[in-house]
């Protein structure tokens, strides 16, 4: 089996093999008829699967200028599917998972350990994942013994997402209302006093700047001593507090365009405070698989045949060598 550099070369290989030939088909067979039998024990497992797209826009703009990024027609990118993928996998939809299909007892866990619940995430983590294809695509992937029960929750998860997602945008925006609620109510409160001063001043004839001239023409034209008397008391009362309801008016004018912008912003405040918009596109919902997805028994015979016949192959070749090695 030896060359003169006491090397193995391509002929001392096959003998070497040849040589062992039953011992490679015993180890083959053997670990095949072992592998074979313990896959047949394993509980199988069926796929179901849900592939979503995130939106681009997280909320209804109320602008009248309306960007690509708000546009809630736009499929989000990278950075949205990122995003996605982390809510996905948060505690609050594990949580809610959990409850709803009874997962403890699903996964049969026994209740009594002392490790439970790192039992449970660990299951959890094993059969349902969450993961981007290369479409940039978010895939909701569940393994279950059961198909009807892999693709309820695949299915129940793709529905949480924009309720979860929608609480963390109220939990963030409803204070954010309230405050542009109360500065809103504010600033009409303002009006409405600004309104009935100004109404005031006109119950005891004060008239605007536009105005003024009409009526000192008028007083000149009109006939009678009451009517003169009536237009100059007005004259004589905006000439007192003209300067006053003009201010008032510029007021007025300043405190109606804020009012214009925040009741816009507080629209939007109030959508996002409260309004459950959904988050994402379904490309395809989840159904029950008619085949299992695990395991897949020809793959664990043929790896496990393989193996086992090559570390048999390494076990005699390092003998050979220890043998060779105490002949000198």
């Amino acid at each position: 089996m030896k060359n003169n550099n006491n090397d193995f070369n391509a002929l001392d290989l096959f003998d070497f093999i040849w040589k062992h030939k039953f011992v490679f088909i015993v180890i083959g067979i053997s670990a095949a008829i072992i592998s074979g039998t313990i896959s047949l024990l394993m509980e199988e497992r069926y796929l179901s699967t849900v592939t979503l797209y995130p939106t681009k826009a997280n909320a209804v703009t109320f602008s009248e200028v309306i960007s690509d990024d708000q546009n809630v027609s736009r499929f989000g990118e990278e950075e949205e599917a990122e995003q996605m993928l982390q809510i996905l996998g948060s505690e609050p939809i594990r949580k809610n998972v959990i409850e709803t299909f009874d997962l403890m007892n699903h996964y049969e866990i026994e209740k009594d350990s002392k490790y439970k619940n790192t039992e449970l995430a660990l299951t959890y983590s094993d059969f349902i994942n969450f993961e981007r294809n290369n479409k940039g695509a978010v895939l909701i992937k569940v393994l279950d013994k059961s198909p009807d029960t892999a693709a309820l929750i695949a299915n129940h998860i793709a529905g949480l997402f924009d309720s979860i997602k929608n609480n963390m945008i109220h939990t963030r925006a409803i204070p954010d209302f309230e405050i542009k609620k109360q500065k809103l109510a504010k600033l009409q409160n303002e009006m409405k006093m600004l309104m009935d001063t100004m109404a005031n001043l006109t119950s005891i004839g004060v008239v605007t700047d536009e105005a003024y001239l009409a009526l000192t023409e008028a007083m000149l034209n009109v006939k009678g001593a009451e009517m003169q008397k009536k237009y100059l008391k007005k004259i004589e009362m905006t000439e007192k507090y003209g300067s006053t309801l003009h201010s008032f008016q510029v007021k007025v004018e300043f405190l109606a365009e804020r009012i214009s912008t925040m009741e816009t912003s507080y629209e939007q405040a109030e959508t996002d405070a409260y309004a459950n918009i959904s988050h994402k596109f379904i490309v395809e919902t989840a159904s029950p698989s008619e085949k299992k997805a695990y395991p897949i028994r020809w793959l664990i015979v043929v790896v496990s045949s393989i193996a086992a016949v090559t570390f048999t192959f390494i076990i005699l070749l390092f003998i050979e060598k220890v043998k060779e090695l105490k002949k000198k």
